[in-house]
């Protein structure tokens, strides 16, 4: 399933505008083509890779190119973790984190439903 910036973004806790920006900068090589802003679709797998990016950025201080670089080597790896220099590895609970994802997702649409009359 696709959401909207404005989706994820609420579900991640971010703006709308740091989202489309750390898409529009460090991960455009991520994305497929199409619309840019609010009406931008991403898909799950891609939002996997924000969130522990914002994560990573938020928790250990990296810079959005860095955290970018290390959630999509995270998303990749069947194990849920890369390496770090050459004695470190970075690990991640991808599952526990789909699972949080999902329900936010979840609430973001359901906070956004247009009221029925």
């Amino acid at each position: 399933m696709n959401y909207t910036t404005t989706d994820v973004a609420a579900a991640l806790g971010a703006t709308t505008k740091m989202v489309d920006n750390l898409l529009a900068r460090e991960a455009k090589h991520l994305l497929s083509t199409g619309k840019r802003g609010r009406s931008r679709l991403i898909d799950e797998s891609l939002i996997e890779i924000l969130a522990i990016a914002l994560l990573l950025r938020r928790d250990l201080g990296t810079s959005a190119r860095t955290s970018v670089k290390l959630a999509s080597g995270i998303a990749a790896s069947p194990a849920s973790n890369v390496a770090v220099g050459r004695l470190g590895a970075l690990h991640f609970d991808v599952a526990s984190l789909r699972l949080v994802l999902r329900q936010a997702l979840a609430d973001s649409l359901e906070e956004r439903r247009p009221v029925r009359r």
